[in-house]
C-alpha cells in the first residue's frame, strides 16, 4: 500500500506530486496559436512515486516525469509519462521507496545495494534520433519521442555506463553533442570526469578523461566554438562526511571556484586552470569567443540555499539570489583570474538563449524570474523576462503573486532564422489554481502578455528543464519523422 507523503516545502503547494499519467488529445486554448508555430515542447521534472525513507526530501530527488505538448495546425495535444528507470520499476514492484535520497547507499534498502540510482528527472532533449531524459548521475534514458514510453538506458555502445551531464551542449552548426560525466568511478573511486563528443547520428567520436580537484556537483559546463570549460564549484558530495554525521552534499565554505579550460578538441594535458571566488553556478545563458577571450553569461550567486554547508548550516534564498553575470576569461593571458560583472541583478533562475546560437555570440536572454515571492524556488518564480544583454532592455510579464512559472524557452517560427524571431513559452501554475497552462508569448514582446494560453485541466508540479523543437528543426525531423 502506498503511504501518504509527509509535509515538506517541496512536497506541497506548487510542488505537490500528482502521481498519474494522462493523455489530452486536444486542449482548450485561450487566444490563438500562430500559423507559423509548430513542433513539440518538452518539460521534465520530479514527481516522486513514493515518499523517501529518511523522512526528508530534496527537490532534485523525485522520479522523472516528462510532459510533451505537440503543437500543429493551431491545436495542442498533451501527454505525460514517468521515466520508468530500473529504480522506478523496482520501487513500483515493492510498493515503497527503496533507494536513499540521491541513492545514498547508507540509507538504501539492502535489496537495491549495488543497483543503479537513476531518476532521469532533470532535462529532456532530442539528439541522434532519440528523446533523452537526463540527470547527471547516470546514463541517459531513451524515450519514444511521441508516446514517451521508456525504451531503456542509452549507453552509447557501452561507452557511457556511469554519469552523464544534465546539460550537454548541442552545436547547431555541426549537429554534434558535447557531454561531461562527473565522478565516473563513483564517490569512493578516483576523482575523474569524462568528456565526450557525440556525432549527429548518436555515436561517440571522442572521449577524454580529466582529473577533478574534488567531487564537485557539476550540473553544467560551458562550451564555445573552440573551448570547453569545466566548472568545479564549492558544492561537493562526500560519503565520509555523511558517515561522520554531516551532510552528504554540501557547500564547502572558503573553497574557490575552479575552471578547467581545454580546447574543444584537446586532451587532459592541454587543460589550463583558472580560479575565482566561491560561486554557485548551475546554469548559463550562452558562451562564445570575442577578441580572443571567452565570454560566459551565467546565472551565479555567492552561495546557495539548495544545500547546507559542511557544518549543516543553511542560508536563505534571499541571501543567495542568483543574478545574470558575465565572466570574461583570457586563455592566452598571463593571469589565471576571471573578470566578473553583473548584467542584470534580478532574482533569476534558468536563463536561455535562442538555442540555435549556442556557442556563438547572442544578445537575447529568456528566463523565469522572481518579483514578489519570498523564496522563488519554494514559492515559485512568478514572472518571465526577455533581457537584451547588449542594450540592457528588459521585457517582463508578471503572472501575479503566488504564481509559479517554469523555464521560459524560445520557439522559432517556422522558417525563421534571425535571433529571437518567433515565440517564447513557459509552463505556469497560477496562484491557488486547480489547473496549469502553457503560456505562449511573442518573443520580442513579453510585456504584452501571452498571445495564447493552453489550458490543462490539472496542476503540473514545478519542474526543471524544457526544450522546444520546431517542426523544421533537424533534431525534430530526425527523431519524429523516422
Amino acid at each position: 500500500m502506498a503511504e501518504p507523503f509527509f509535509e515538506h516545502p517541496y512536497l506541497t503547494g506548487h510542488h505537490a506530486p500528482i502521481r498519474f499519467e494522462a493523455d489530452a488529445p486536444d486542449l482548450i486554448i485561450e487566444g490563438k496559436i500562430p500559423d507559423d508555430l509548430a513542433g513539440i515542447f518538452y518539460r521534465n521534472g520530479p514527481d516522486p512515486l513514493y515518499p523517501p525513507r529518511e523522512g526528508d526530501y530534496h527537490w532534485f530527488d523525485g522520479d522523472g516525469m516528462v510532459f510533451a505538448f505537440e503543437i500543429a495546425n493551431g491545436r495542442v495535444a498533451m501527454r505525460n509519462r514517468w521515466v520508468k528507470t530500473d529504480k522506478f520499476l523496482l520501487e513500483k514492484a515493492a510498493g515503497k521507496r527503496l533507494f536513499g535520497i540521491f541513492g545514498n547507499p547508507m540509507t538504501s534498502d539492502p535489496s537495491v545495494q549495488g543497483k543503479r540510482y537513476n531518476t532521469g528527472n532533470t532535462n529532456i532533449i532530442l539528439h541522434g534520433g532519440q528523446l533523452l531524459a537526463l540527470m547527471e548521475g547516470a546514463p541517459p534514458v531513451a524515450l519514444d519521442p511521441r508516446g514517451l514510453e521508456t525504451l531503456g538506458e542509452q549507453q552509447y555502445g557501452g561507452l557511457v555506463t556511469s554519469s552523464f551531464s544534465a546539460h550537454p551542449k548541442i552545436d547547431y552548426l555541426t549537429g554534434e553533442m558535447f557531454n561531461t560525466g562527473a565522478a565516473i568511478h563513483g564517490m569512493m573511486g578516483a576523482a575523474e570526469m569524462r568528456y565526450d563528443i557525440v556525432r549527429a547520428d548518436g555515436t561517440i567520436r571522442k572521449t577524454e578523461i580529466i582529473p577533478m580537484p574534488h567531487f564537485s556537483l557539476m550540473h553544467t559546463f560551458l562550451l564555445t566554438e573552440n573551448w570547453a570549460i569545466f566548472p568545479f564549484i564549492p558544492i561537493d558530495t562526500d560519503l565520509k562526511r555523511f558517515a561522520a554525521g554531516g551532510p552528504m552534499t554540501a557547500w564547502v565554505n572558503n573553497r574557490p571556484t575552479k575552471l578547467a579550460i581545454m580546447p574543444r578538441e584537446g586532451t587532459a594535458a592541454d587543460v589550463q586552470w583558472f580560479e575565482y571566488e566561491p560561486r554557485h553556478m548551475f546554469h548559463e545563458l550562452n558562451v562564445w569567443e570575442e577578441d580572443g577571450k571567452i565570454i560566459a553569461d551565467v546565472a551565479a550567486a555567492n552561495g546557495t540555499a539548495l544545500f547546507p554547508d559542511e557544518t549543516g548550516a543553511r542560508r536563505t534564498h534571499g541571501d543567495t539570489q542568483q543574478s545574470l553575470r558575465r565572466w570574461t576569461i583570457d586563455p592566452a593571458g598571463n593571469t589565471s583570474s576571471i573578470k566578473e560583472e553583473t548584467l542584470n541583478g534580478r532574482d533569476i533562475q534558468f536563463p536561455r538563449p535562442d538555442d540555435r546560437l549556442m556557442t556563438r555570440k547572442s544578445r537575447q536572454s529568456f528566463a523565469n524570474i522572481n518579483l514578489q515571492s519570498r523564496d522563488g524556488r519554494v514559492g515559485g518564480m512568478d514572472a518571465v523576462l526577455r533581457f537584451d544583454t547588449q542594450t540592457g532592455e528588459e521585457d517582463i510579464w508578471h503572472f501575479g503573486a503566488g504564481a509559479a512559472a517554469g523555464e521560459l524557452v524560445f520557439a522559432p517560427r517556422l522558417g525563421g532564422t534571425e535571433e529571437a524571431d518567433g515565440y517564447a513559452m513557459t509552463l505556469v501554475h497560477p496562484a491557488n489554481s486547480a489547473h496549469s497552462e502553457l503560456a505562449i508569448f511573442a518573443a520580442k514582446d513579453i510585456a504584452a502578455g501571452p498571445i495564447a494560453r493552453v489550458l490543462l485541466p490539472f496542476r503540473v508540479p514545478s519542474g526543471f528543464h524544457c526544450n522546444f523543437y520546431s517542426a523544421d528543426n533537424r533534431f525534430y525531423t530526425q527523431a519524429i519523422t523516422n
